[in-house]
């Protein structure tokens, strides 16, 4: 006969408390899942509320990722074939609402007790347990790396490329980025700096905060190229949570060798106050781009510039007004 969830159920105390440990979660995750506080959490796994809405059992399996009779107690199919709802009162309910003032208190002082735990770990240098501790190692992920790389660039000229990677929720994960590059490109200068550089394959191993990180490097298009010869980039994050997850990297993947500066968008020898607003916002609170951001600036103040080959740079030229060029003619 197909088992009917009624009204209200008995948890399996010891099986909750199990399933919990065995995937990795937190009181304080499921709560808040759930929807309840971590005080009946708590209460749940030490049978302290022996029978509990089903609403809350329902959405207790799901948050576990089981089956709900795998969280209840034996016989419970049996117990209310036999059993009025009516007579099946939740002591959660006889207790009251969860948000009376008592369990306020009781909720804020555990809420203090957390933080001090934390504030201990991290202190004494506890930091890779806590993160272990806390994390929910099983939350869906949201993944998303974008390159940004300049549409063209100059002959033995510098020009910025930059790796934007969000990975949501936010939490301190361990993440692989990995960078396939033309092989006669120099690698000047990465933020932060790689972890290990090849012929052609760039590598950063990061850990921390996972939410809106930039890698940054600045390389120089060969001398050698012909003008345009279209290079390509290729990128990979990999990251490990339950199992292993491989997002490739997104955005430009090639740049043209042509005699314009990185900052020049449509080559039309000038940067236009647009294109500067953009190259600052790319590079916004990237370190050790001060060199880079007041070359784009010179250019654009100048109002037009020019690529000398035989220098390997951009000369900036004052555009003449109107005015000037009607006397000059």
């Amino acid at each position: 006969m197909e088992f009917t969830l009624p009204q209200t159920v008995r948890l399996n105390s010891k099986k909750i408390k199990q399933i919990r440990e065995e995937k990795g979660l937190t009181q304080l995750y499921v709560a808040t899942v759930v929807g309840v506080t971590i005080d009946t959490i708590s209460r749940w796994e030490n049978k302290r509320y022996p029978s509990v809405k089903r609403e809350n059992a329902l959405k207790l399996a799901q948050t576990l990722e089981v089956d709900v009779q795998d969280i209840l107690e034996e016989g419970e199919e049996e117990r209310h074939e036999n059993l009025d709802n009516s007579e099946v009162e939740s002591r959660e309910e006889r207790r009251g609402p969860e948000d009376d003032s008592t369990t306020s208190e009781k909720q804020g002082l555990k809420n203090v007790f957390i933080v001090g735990i934390m504030a201990l770990l991290f202190g004494a240098g506890g930091l890779f347990a806590g993160y272990f501790f806390f994390r929910p190692s099983n939350l869906p992920l949201d993944i998303s790396a974008v390159r940004y790389l300049p549409a063209r660039c100059a002959q033995g000229s510098q020009f910025p490329v930059l790796i934007g990677v969000n990975i949501t929720p936010q939490t301190r994960r361990t993440i692989l980025l990995k960078e396939d590059i033309p092989r006669t490109l120099k690698v000047l200068k990465t933020v932060p700096r790689y972890t290990s550089i090849e012929k052609g394959l760039l590598k950063w191993l990061y850990q921390g905060d996972t939410s809106k990180l930039k890698f940054v490097y600045i390389a120089q298009m060969p001398t050698s190229v012909k003008e345009g010869k279209r290079l390509r980039f290729k990128g990979l994050v990999t990251i490990k949570t339950s199992q292993t997850v491989n997002v490739n990297v997104g955005g430009n993947n090639c740049v043209i060798a042509a005699p314009f500066h990185w900052a020049d968008k449509n080559g039309d020898n000038r940067i236009d106050d647009e294109e500067i607003l953009d190259a600052y916002q790319l590079l916004s609170g990237v370190k050790g781009m001060t060199a880079v951001l007041k070359e784009v600036e010179n250019l654009w103040a100048a109002g037009q510039y020019k690529w000398d080959k035989g220098t390997k740079r951009f000369i900036p030229q004052k555009q003449a007004t109107k005015q000037e060029a009607k006397i000059a003619s």
